[in-house]
């Protein structure tokens, strides 16, 4: 069986790639500025658990490590001890989906930096 002439036609035309050129760039360049940015959401919300989780467990253990501040606060006259605060620092490099743009000359790298903080518990 033979098929017609105008559908095998069809399929060797070329109308609509320049069209279509026209709307997969952008459409793709916006796909990969979204997974980029849902990337470094879902990373920052990681760090800022991996951070507070950390800060938590020094304030219970005493444990501190050199990257963490201890701040003492005045807790007033209601208490004869100063307030102690574990504060945790966490960063971390971002992945690079979309490609550099030229025309950005001053892009740095991506970072999140997150912070977690926890009260120190007395130790017996």
């Amino acid at each position: 069986m033979r098929v017609p002439r105008k559908r095998s036609s069809f399929w060797r035309d070329d109308r609509g790639v320049a069209e279509s050129t026209l709307v997969i760039i952008p459409l793709m360049v916006l796909f990969l500025i979204t997974a980029e940015l849902i990337v470094a959401v879902n990373y920052r919300n990681l760090d800022l658990s991996y951070a507070q989780s950390e800060a938590t467990t020094g304030a219970i253990t005493g444990q501190v490590l050199d990257t963490d501040e201890v701040v003492s606060f005045d807790a007033g006259w209601f208490s004869l001890d100063r307030l102690k605060v574990l504060i945790t620092h966490h960063q971390r490099s971002l992945p690079r989906i979309l490609p550099a743009m030229p025309f950005l000359a001053n892009e740095k790298d991506r970072v999140v930096d997150v912070v977690g903080i926890a009260v120190m518990e007395k130790l017996p």
